[in-house]
């Protein structure tokens, strides 16, 4: 909601995207011997505004980075072990195994990490 100065002003924005920041200056901010600070402080805030905004922005990735790192690091761990026995187990990529699925009678049972043959 814009400021009520701005209440019969053409061309101001309204929305859920559209903030308003006002500042409120005092006579001992507009005096001769604290003009020029004031006047860099306020002339500064869009940058000091955008540095923080870019800050928070960095912060919130180096958090989810962190965050999909440690869920790869459980999902790396919740692989299955290698299987030595080639005639109970292959892994998921089947070239090598079609050989012993077509030499013996069986059934492929495909789970998300491995196959396992099952012999009649």
């Amino acid at each position: 909601e814009a400021p009520r100065e701005l209440a019969g002003v053409k061309g101001v924005l309204s929305g859920d995207n559209v903030g308003f920041v006002t500042f409120v200056l005092f006579p001992r901010h507009t005096n001769p011997a604290n003009r020029e600070n004031t006047i860099n402080l306020i002339h500064q805030f869009r940058t000091y505004l955008h540095y923080h905004i870019k800050c928070s922005k960095a912060y919130l990735h180096q958090r989810m980075r962190s965050k999909t790192s440690t869920f790869l690091k459980v999902l790396n761990r919740a692989k299955p072990e290698a299987m030595t026995d080639p005639l109970l187990y292959c892994t998921t990529t089947l070239p090598p195994c079609i050989d012993i699925i077509r030499r013996f009678s069986c059934v492929v049972v495909y789970h998300v990490f491995f196959v396992k043959l099952i012999r009649f």
